[in-house]
């Protein structure tokens, strides 16, 4: 996501309203410690964090492990076939109940020849454009403040803001009435493809009265955002082929099919004039949203013509519904193109075939198996013949139009499950009652956009469960200059104290 300034002007949040004096203790705690908190921040972005590197997640493990000890929670190391999840618990004598926040610790890949601040793994505190040093002993620190480094905000950012919220608890001697759970995930960015079998595994130690999934970047408008639900995907490459090679655009141009053309209008049928996808019955199993749902979203602050101006948009796709609304609905999207050789290329060929990556983002209702068989008859309803694999002479000679059909290559979701849970549930509402009472507004989404592990808490596990989105929404996640506002890490401290004191 793009920075700019029409955004910006969203996202600066003051804290007013009545928190209580638990997180009230906190801010003041937190104002006295400021650099030192920091300071543990930039020491945990040091650590590259990609998934695919056993031996850096284990360094991310080992230091993680190391900082909830010293906050009196036990630690344990669940091995899988992947990265190892970490899971600490700080149990309560007197606690009538317990609550476990989910967390990821690994990270995207990224190409530090791409950054302009700093570099992923070399944390670099900005003021605008000043460069900043922020040391244990800091004070005072500019909340517009800006640290830059891969995982500020996704997801590492909110982890040590949690433990901060710890400290402050511990060091104002509150009363914490429910026992604490933490799971770290050490492989959400490539889909937690271990994670919910781990966690059938260990169904004892993660049982809970409430699941805090804490994910995503808040809301443009820059409230606390609570969100109910996550939307899985799927998707398929479908390549159509043509000659068994490229030939000469000049000597069987008007003789041979171009694959790129007929993928190009294939791909045309898939949406209608109003932008809505055309494949029979792609909409119909979707769960309507409740009343209490539509509510809502339409408590949230429009932000629709903001995001337009920052983007450089004329106009949405749907200009009859607003963004929040279409979280609620699935979407198609064409990730990639590729045929022959780019625009710049200078041979004059007619690609042998043409290939489209197809991107499926999907709501509570739906399954990603029959959408995609939704999708493969659509293709035939075309004329295509569909392949699951290279076709031989004998069907090329056979069939005019082919296309062959990759299930699982588009994207969408990192292949998480769709999820959603109930806004009217009294734990969840309790909850975010406890959020909202530090400035009195709070956006609460019934579905955010991207795909996360919320099902294995709220369908695998049967929790109450809520996400929680704590960082600016301008963090660059995913991309070069990923960054976390200084203003907004402090207030997830006091949105996690929040939590851990309220009410049982």
């Amino acid at each position: 996501m793009r920075t700019g300034a029409l955004l910006f002007t969203l996202l600066t949040v003051t804290l007013s309203a009545a928190p209580t004096p638990e997180v009230l203790r906190v801010r003041e705690w937190r104002g006295q410690n400021e650099g030192r908190i920091l300071a543990e921040l930039i020491q945990l972005l040091s650590l590259p964090n990609v998934a695919a590197n056993r031996a850096d997640i284990g360094k991310n493990a080992d230091l993680l492990t190391s900082m909830f000890e010293r906050r009196g929670f036990v630690v344990s190391r669940w091995e899988t076939k992947g990265s190892p999840i970490v899971f600490a618990r700080r149990d309560v004598d007197t606690a009538r109940g317990s609550v476990i926040f989910y967390f990821h610790y690994d990270g995207q890949a990224s190409d530090p020849k791409e950054w302009t601040r700093g570099a992923p793994y070399t944390p670099s505190p900005f003021l605008g454009d000043k460069p900043l040093t922020i040391t244990a002993q800091s004070t005072g620190v500019d909340p517009d403040t800006r640290i830059y480094a891969r995982s500020a905000s996704d997801d590492k950012g909110p982890i040590v803001a949690f433990l901060a919220a710890m400290d402050g608890l511990i060091a104002t001697k509150a009363n914490i009435p429910w026992s604490i759970r933490v799971v770290l995930d050490g492989e959400e960015e490539a889909g937690s493809r271990n994670f919910n079998s781990t966690m059938q595994a260990h169904t004892a130690d993660v049982k809970s009265d409430l699941a805090v999934i804490v994910d995503s970047p808040r809301h443009p408008s820059g409230l606390p955002t609570v969100y109910y639900g996550a939307r899985g995907g799927s998707g398929a490459v479908i390549k159509v082929h043509g000659a068994i090679g490229d030939l000469h655009s000049g000597n069987y141009g008007n003789f041979v099919t171009d694959p790129a053309m007929a993928l190009a209008k294939l791909i045309a049928t898939m949406k209608d004039e109003n932008n809505y996808v055309t494949i029979k019955g792609f909409y119909d199993d979707v769960t309507p949203l409740t009343a209490t749902e539509r509510r809502a979203i339409d408590e949230i602050p429009n932000i629709d013509q903001k995001l337009l101006e920052e983007f450089g948009l004329a106009r949405q796709e749907h200009p009859e519904s607003r963004i929040e609304m279409q979280h609620n609905r699935p979407t198609l999207s064409i990730l990639g193109l590729e045929a022959g050789q780019v625009y710049t290329g200078t041979r004059s060929a007619i690609p042998g075939s043409a290939s489209a990556r197809i991107e499926m983002r999907l709501v509570k209702g739906l399954t990603p198996a029959k959408q995609l068989d939704l999708l493969e008859a659509h293709i035939r309803a075309q004329g295509f013949h569909i392949v699951d694999k290279e076709p031989d002479m004998a069907t090329r000679r056979k069939y005019a139009l082919i296309a062959q059909v990759t299930r699982g290559g588009g994207g969408g979701g990192g292949g998480l499950g769709i999820a959603k849970t109930s806004m009217d549930n009294p734990v969840t509402s309790k909850a975010a009652d406890a959020i909202r009472a530090l400035n009195q507004r709070l956006v609460q989404l019934p579905t955010i956009g991207g795909g996360l592990p919320f099902g294995v808490f709220s369908e695998s596990l049967a929790l109450p469960t809520i996400g929680l989105a704590v960082v600016n929404f301008d963090n660059n996640q995913h991309a070069a200059n990923e960054n976390i506002r200084v203003g907004h890490f402090f207030e997830a401290i006091e949105i996690f104290a929040a939590l851990a004191t309220m009410p049982r």
